[in-house]
């Protein structure tokens, strides 16, 4: 088959314009460590594959990380982090509109969300939905326990109809409505994760993964991972 000059020209116009879609209107791989594979939703065979750094995340796609392993994924000035052992799910994306949900079946994430001022920012677990604007926070769902949790880094957090600010958190037990609510501010500061934090991950051991990015102060945290970016 033989393609006239300016055929050619059409094809290879839209290649390169789809691609700079890609790059601008979809979250970015920006750091992988260790093991992460994605299960494309456009993929029929239904095969995880290898999720590597400027890959991006689509609607319907779920990523997968291991022991050790994590991916930072990158848009604009929003920010996904998603931890090791967890499953993530992006269920919708539009940029233009402003909207992004996302579900984490299992492990923690943490999220800052600086583009979706005017739309929808929520992430759901099991057990809860935390809708945003303009934030920082952190969920996690442990199976074993059944409990979902919600901490607020910056700004405000909805968490199944309650709203919770900046040093606090929320936790919701599967088949529950109650949402309890934590208070975190006293222990950790902008000096890192105070002594006192010890006590409190004896009843919250989720909050073992705050120690990546907030470093111990006056104390020494036993099998601590620090975030390569954040933590050190």
């Amino acid at each position: 088959m033989k393609f006239s000059t300016y055929t050619l020209f059409t094809i290879l116009t839209f290649v390169m314009s789809f691609t700079t879609l890609t790059a601008e209107d979809y979250a970015v791989a920006g750091y992988v460590k260790g093991k992460v594979s994605i299960l494309s939703a456009d993929d029929s065979a239904k095969l995880w594959k290898a999720f590597k750094v400027n890959d991006v995340i689509k609607p319907g796609d779920t990523l997968k990380t291991g022991n050790g392993s994590k991916v930072d994924l990158i848009f604009k000035e929003s920010e996904f982090r998603i931890q090791p052992n967890t499953t993530f799910t992006l269920k919708e994306w539009d940029t233009k509109k402003q909207i992004s949900s996302a579900y984490v079946e299992n492990g923690a994430a943490w999220f800052k969300a600086k583009d979706f001022k005017k739309g929808k920012f929520e992430v759901s677990l099991p057990t809860s939905t935390a809708g945003v604007r303009g934030t920082a926070f952190g969920v996690y769902y442990i199976p074993k326990e059944q409990v979902g949790y919600t901490c607020v880094c910056e700004g405000k957090v909805d968490v199944n109809g309650t709203v919770f600010t900046q040093g606090n958190g929320a936790s919701v037990k599967l088949g529950s409505n109650e949402v309890s609510k934590n208070e975190y501010k006293t222990l950790i500061t902008k000096e890192g994760a105070l002594p006192e934090i010890k006590d409190k991950m004896k009843d919250s051991p989720m909050l073992s993964n705050c120690l990546s990015c907030h470093k111990p102060k006056g104390w020494d945290a036993k099998d601590r991972i620090p975030d390569e970016k954040y933590g050190k």
